[in-house]
């Protein structure tokens, strides 16, 4: 029957194991020579009989930057086969190597849910290698696109009766149909990602697929028809909604001391919400609980994403505070489509607090996170709402900032070294990156020792940090310091860089056209206030002129002002981006501005020793 249905199909364009001798003498791929590695061939083919689809990939590496494609974790089932083999050429000999069972490790998230970590062995500049993956039913999707390029792909699904699915197109590039049920690509370009977008996963050139029911002779199933059957399913299922409403009973003790000291809900609710994160998150990002039940994850003090947000759930139900999951799809993994309902997609939770006409987005996985702001992996556009009806969508935008300001007390000693003082002041997004990377530092002295050695000619003489464990307040930072880079010597002038360690060096986008959009996942704003004295004998010789720059309809704006006073020159910078999200149309206000902030940015400050100063 196999083979039957194999010349139905048409032949493979690869077999797994049989490699050409020309593809590992092969040093460039020629439509992109700047590429690392290139896959020479990808063939997926659905088994309508057999109901599996195999996948097998082969790839060429040309380039160091390409060897770490050789370690890399992919989603799936339990029963997935994988079989891997290395070819590298040897004396004019093809030497071969299998990838050995050790080398697959499979991590368990749920019960029907794995992460598969792969690790290749010799893999280095020129070994070409195959990897075959097989599966019951189909993936949750089919690549012909990624971060290299593709010379050759060719997808067929079988007609099935007893399979009925639902397949969507993604992405920019062309698949080409053949016939009823194959799709061939050719020469796919590598997908080019840039700053500020939200994942490639919205924009790869690729199918996504959704079983809606298996239909057998005495057995039937239905999976995702609709975002209703999506919330029906997730409440009955045994690690979700199971999970949710089994128990909790090891929360008693806790709800007794929150209600002990606090009357208000929303103190309630924020004791909750900090009480719940002694539980340390162990970085595995999960829709499902691992067990029915959460009180050995509470005893251990260690759990995945969703054990964590359900231990909160089911505290503030004990409390009185209205709570509901929200079923994401994280920023990385992509977005949910209203119009196409998919379980596969979903891989994370977190809780909606409502009190009185105010609603509240709570994620207890970030230690450092104070109420109703997301982790960024959660910043992706809409989720759903999971309640006992129907279920609704709901807005994940966040009001939120990254905000900063900056303040700057500089002398110029004679010798061009500026000494005096730096301030910071951070809000939101801005404080709560700050804390956690200084939370990563063995002491001050190497925190001290890492921002030297990241900002050049930097020196601290002393500090202080303010509010670093108060995540409700804003943070405060103050350095005596000395800056031996900020001005420099040409001649009989002296350029002063008046921006210090805030100039915009680099423009973040490069490309000529965009077609995804800029994705900032929050607003953004910084305020940068420089006050240097320059030394007595100096006079300005060149101040650059104030430049004011506006995006329509007030979607971001920057301001550079210069004054002097004597010796005293006075620099204010600020930048506002004022909403998250902009359109391909918008990419070239942006990329202009950025463009323009440099060039300003640039022009330097010129003092010259004056005549008089000269003859003493």
């Amino acid at each position: 029957m196999f083979i039957a249905v194999q010349l139905f199909a048409g032949k493979p364009p690869i077999k797994f194991g049989k490699i050409d001798i020309e593809d590992l003498k092969m040093t460039v791929y020629e439509p992109d020579t700047s590429a690392a590695a290139v896959v020479l061939c990808k063939y997926g083919y659905f088994n309508g009989n057999q109901f599996e689809f195999t996948t097998v990939t082969r790839i060429k590496i040309l380039k160091k930057a390409g060897v770490s494609l050789s370690e890399f974790s992919f989603p799936g089932k339990e029963d997935m086969q994988v079989r891997g083999r290395v070819y590298n050429l040897e004396n004019g000999e093809i030497v071969e190597e299998k990838l050995k069972k050790e080398s697959i490790y499979k991590l368990k998230i749920t019960e029907d849910y794995y992460r598969l970590k792969v690790a290749l062995p010799n893999i280095k500049v020129g070994s070409v290698y195959d990897i075959e993956t097989t599966q019951a039913l189909l993936p949750a999707e089919f690549a012909f696109q990624r971060e290299i390029p593709i010379k050759y792909c060719e997808l067929v699904l079988e007609s099935t009766s007893e399979i009925e699915f639902r397949k969507r197109a993604r992405g920019f590039g062309r698949i080409n149909p053949i016939g009823s049920d194959k799709y061939v690509v050719e020469d796919m370009p590598a997908f080019k990602g840039e700053s500020f977008m939200d994942s490639k996963e919205n924009y790869l050139t690729k199918f996504e697929f959704d079983i809606l029911s298996i239909s057998i002779p005495g057995y039937y199933k239905g999976f995702t028809t609709s975002w209703e059957a999506v919330n029906k399913m997730l409440r009955s299922n045994l690690y979700f909604g199971g999970t949710l409403t089994n128990g909790g009973a090891f929360l008693n003790s806790i709800k007794k001391e929150i209600e002990a000291k606090y009357t208000d809900p929303y103190d309630k609710m924020v004791a909750a919400y900090e009480a719940i994160k002694q539980v340390k998150w162990n970085e595995v990002e999960s829709l499902y609980a691992s067990e029915s039940h959460l009180g050995g994850a509470f005893k251990d003090k260690k759990a995945n994403s969703a054990e964590i947000n359900m231990m909160l759930y089911q505290l503030l139900q004990k409390l009185d505070i209205y709570g509901l999951p929200v079923a994401i799809s994280t920023r990385e993994n992509g977005r949910l489509h209203q119009f196409y309902p998919s379980l596969e997609k979903l891989n994370y939770m977190f809780i909606r607090a409502k009190i009185d006409n105010d609603e509240y987005l709570l994620d207890a996985t970030e230690e450092l996170m104070p109420v109703n702001m997301l982790p960024m992996r959660c910043l992706n556009k809409s989720g759903r709402l999971i309640n006992n009806q129907s279920g609704s969508w709901i807005n994940l935008k966040t009001d939120k900032k990254d905000k900063s300001a900056i303040v700057y007390n500089l002398k110029l000693t004679k010798e061009m070294v500026a000494e005096g003082t730096m301030a910071c002041s951070r809000s939101d997004y801005s404080a709560y990156y700050f804390r956690k990377d200084y939370k990563g530092f063995a002491s001050d002295d190497e925190f001290i020792q890492h921002m030297e050695m990241e900002h050049p000619g930097l020196r601290v003489k002393d500090f202080e940090v303010n509010n670093i464990d108060s995540i409700y307040k804003p943070l405060k930072e103050k350095y005596n310091v000395k800056i031996r880079n900020l001005a420099q010597q040409v001649g009989d002038m002296v350029m002063i860089n008046p921006f210090i360690y805030e100039r915009v060096n680099d423009n973040p986008f490069k490309l000529e056209e965009r077609k995804y959009p800029v994705d900032f996942a929050y607003k953004r704003e910084k305020l940068v206030m420089s006050s240097i004295t320059i030394p007595d004998g100096y006079t300005f010789n060149a101040v650059p002129k104030p430049t004011k720059i506006a995006l329509p309809e007030k979607a971001g704006s920057v301001l550079i002002n210069y004054s002097t006073n004597g010796n005293a020159l006075n620099v204010l910078y600020k930048i506002k981006i004022n909403k998250a999200v902009f359109t391909p149309e918008e990419y070239a206000y942006l990329k202009q501005l950025y463009a323009l902030i440099i060039e300003k940015q640039a022009e330097p400050v010129v003092i010259k020793k004056n005549q008089d100063a000269a003859t003493l």
